[in-house]
C-alpha cells in the first residue's frame, strides 16, 4: 500500500509562522499652547512665590533684630554702678601673647592688680588741681585700683572718675592733666598695696584719658613701688629743674599708657546693652 508523503494528505497543513505585530503608531501631536495660557501660568507661579519670598524676608529681619545692639545712654552714664569692679579693673593688664587665639584664656602680661579701694569719694581719691576741678565739674564717684608691673618696680594707681555731664569730662580735665607734670601736681592719691611701699610721696608721673561718649575720665599716677622719691637726682644734676623733670618723664609715659588701656576697656563696656 502506498502512503502519501508526510504533510500532503487531505486535512493536513504545515505550520505557518506567526503573523508580525503591526508597527505602533506615533501618538497624536499635542495641540500648541496658546500664549494667554502661558502668561496665566507664569503669573500664577509668580503669585505663588510671593508668600515664600515674604516669609524669607521676615525670617531674615527677625534674625537681624535678634542680633541688634541697642545702646542705652543711661546705662553708660551709670557704668560705674552697672559693671562689676572685676570688669572695670581686670586682674591683669598689658600685652597678650602674639600667637593667642580667641579660644585661649586671657594671658595678658605687664600689670597685675594689687589693691582695689572700697570708697568712691572724689575728694579722697583725687588730689591737687584735678580734685578741685572734678568736684567743681560735678564728680559723683571716683573708683581706684593699684597695679604693679611684672618687674615689681613700678606701681600705678588708676582712678575712674564719673561725672554728671559728659562734656565736662571731655574738655576740662585734659587741660588739668597737661599742666600737672609741669608743677608737679599729682592728680590721684596713691592706694597702698600689700608688699609695697607705694604712697603719695612716691608719685612721680601722671596720665589721663577720656572714655568715648561717656561722662567718665581715667586718671593715673605712677611711681616707684619701693617708695623712693623720683626727681631728686644727686649733685650736680639735682641743681637744675630740667634734669629733675626728665627723671619723672618715664613715669608719666607709663601712667599715660595705662590710662589709655583702661579707657579702651571701659569704652567697650559702655557700648554694650544695659539692663
Amino acid at each position: 500500500m502506498m502512503y502519501p508523503p508526510s504533510g500532503s494528505g487531505p486535512g493536513i497543513h504545515p505550520p505557518q509562522p506567526p503573523p508580525y505585530a503591526p508597527w505602533p503608531q506615533p501618538p497624536p501631536a499635542r495641540p500648541p499652547r496658546r500664549p494667554w495660557r502661558i502668561a496665566v501660568g507664569l503669573l500664577l507661579a509668580g503669585f505663588g512665590l510671593l508668600p515664600l519670598l515674604g516669609g524669607g524676608a521676615l525670617i531674615a529681619k527677625a534674625y537681624s533684630n535678634s542680633r541688634q545692639t541697642i545702646h542705652n545712654p543711661e546705662y553708660a552714664r551709670q557704668l560705674w554702678r552697672n559693671v562689676p569692679v572685676e570688669t572695670l579693673f581686670p586682674p591683669r593688664l598689658g600685652r597678650e601673647h602674639p600667637d593667642k587665639t580667641y579660644r585661649d584664656p586671657n594671658d595678658e602680661r605687664g600689670w597685675t592688680r594689687a589693691a582695689v579701694s572700697s570708697g568712691t569719694s572724689c575728694r579722697q581719691a583725687l588730689s591737687g588741681e584735678l580734685a578741685r576741678a572734678a568736684v567743681k565739674g560735678g564728680c559723683v564717684a571716683a573708683l581706684r585700683a593699684t597695679y604693679l608691673d611684672d618687674t615689681g618696680g613700678t606701681a600705678a594707681t588708676v582712678a575712674l572718675i564719673a561725672f554728671r555731664d559728659n562734656e565736662y569730662a571731655r574738655q576740662e580735665l585734659q587741660d588739668v592733666m597737661s599742666e600737672a607734670d609741669e608743677k608737679p601736681d599729682h592728680v590721684v592719691r596713691a592706694l597702698a598695696a600689700p608688699g609695697t611701699r607705694w604712697k603719695d610721696a612716691a608719685r612721680a608721673g601722671n596720665g589721663g584719658w577720656s572714655i568715648g561718649n561717656t561722662p567718665m575720665y581715667v586718671a593715673v599716677t605712677a611711681g616707684p613701688a619701693d617708695g623712693r622719691r623720683a626727681g631728686r637726682l644727686p649733685q650736680p644734676w639735682g641743681k637744675r629743674a630740667h634734669p629733675q623733670k626728665e627723671d619723672r618723664e618715664a613715669w608719666a609715659h607709663t601712667a599715660q599708657g595705662l590710662a589709655q588701656s583702661i579707657s579702651t576697656r571701659v569704652q567697650a563696656e559702655a557700648r554694650k546693652v544695659g539692663p
